[in-house]
């Protein structure tokens, strides 16, 4: 059976759908399925097609420098461009059995399924979030919003079946756009845990991580101001900030501006250096407002570090920590950070349980698992398909 995957960012990019999609296909691609993975080429220096652990990476020819823009948003001109190509490259292949596509940016997604319509292809989109409201939260121009959630709704319609990485979201589709939840189905994220078991650390009492890409959303300053806070309390904690994004530099130069003392950044991390910082740090500390899951909190959580998440409308890792007991929620404030931090850095009976309710719940997450998830949903819309 051949997949062709249609995702705007794909490694050496750094990112959760990224990184979904390569623990999924690579692990189908060993079961005798054959996945063309269409994506964005973000830098002249990778090349326009490769294989990566049994995928077929197809890169743009054009360079999309500039896709992903200083305030973490879109060019949309260049979202539009890759569109057209990823159109013209689908409508040119004819022997995929069916196609899977990422939900954002949302018009390659289109492009997917004027494709899958015209080859009569089943169609599965992958929604890592359902934006809705959130769009105005973050779009850079006023007029996006509207069309945003417009688009987002026209979205929902079109997959045979939307794939949901979390219930929250799936809710959030059903709730916000009325998609029928018969066409949902909730696949959520996994961890590696022979990785996590192969990884050896010490951990550090008075050490704190955060992991992921430095996007506005994710509010890493309200991070860096509850350490600022912790500093005059416990002079020997640290902090390290391992990710890559546009407010790398904003947030340098805030800890220069501060003078904050052992702020560690690291922007090229692989993922044995991830489950390291993981698992040699005392908590982990993910202050985002949006968030569709978050395989880094599921990571955390195999490696027996508690965390500490915020409550907000759009932000699903505090769902998953209300189910998984592994971490605490707190309002969205770096006051409120620093004194679930400090909490956490006193009460080690506290700490002891949320670690042990974590290691627990992502027991039962493998990518393994949802790869099979994966598997067992392809091979039923096709076999429906050749009826």
């Amino acid at each position: 059976m051949k997949i062709a995957v249609v995702t705007e960012t794909f490694l050496p990019f750094r990112g959760g759908s990224a990184k979904r999609y390569f623990e999924v296909f690579r692990r189908l691609s060993k079961g005798g399925f054959e996945a063309d993975l269409y994506t964005a080429r973000l830098d002249e220096d990778w090349a326009c097609e490769e294989e990566i652990e049994g995928i077929h990476v197809l890169r743009s020819p054009k360079v999309y420098s500039n896709l992903i823009t200083g305030d973490g948003f879109r060019d949309i001109s260049q979202v539009l461009d890759f569109s057209l190509w990823v159109t013209k490259e689908l409508t040119s292949k004819s022997d995929c059995f069916l196609i899977e596509a990422n939900h954002c940016p949302i018009f390659p997604a289109m492009a997917s399924w004027f494709r899958s319509r015209l080859g009569k292809t089943p169609l599965t989109v992958t929604f890592h979030e359902a934006w809705h409201k959130e769009w105005y939260l973050y779009s850079p121009n006023r007029i996006y919003p509207p069309i945003g959630i417009l688009l987002e709704k026209i979205l929902t319609l079109l997959p045979d079946v939307g794939i949901a990485v979390s219930s929250f979201t799936a809710k959030r589709l059903n709730r916000l756009y009325r998609m029928d939840a018969s066409r949902i189905r909730v696949i959520p994220n996994g961890v590696d845990l022979d990785l996590v078991e192969r990884v050896r650390a010490k951990r550090e009492e008075r050490k704190i991580v955060y992991v992921g890409r430095l996007n506005p959303h994710k509010k890493v300053e309200w991070l860096l101001e509850a350490f600022g806070l912790l500093k005059k309390e416990y002079p020997q904690a640290e902090l390290e900030i391992a990710g890559h994004g546009p407010m790398h530099g904003e947030y340098a130069r805030y800890v220069e501006r501060h003078h904050l003392q052992d702020v560690v950044f690291r922007s090229r991390v692989g993922d044995d250096e991830i489950i390291r910082s993981l698992k040699s740090s005392w908590l982990y500390v993910l202050p985002s407002i949006r968030e569709g899951q978050s395989i880094t909190t599921l990571e955390a959580m195999a490696s027996g570090t508690p965390q500490i998440v915020v409550e907000a409308e759009g932000n699903g890792a505090a769902e998953l920590i209300a189910e998984s007991h592994s971490g605490l929620c707190v309002k969205p404030s770096a006051k409120e950070i620093y004194i679930a931090i400090a909490r956490l850095l006193e009460d080690e009976e506290t700490w002891r349980q949320l670690s042990e309710n974590g290691l627990k719940y992502a027991s039962n997450l493998t990518w393994d698992d949802v790869a099979e998830q994966h598997e067992r949903l392809y091979v039923s819309l096709c076999s429906n398909e050749s009826r």
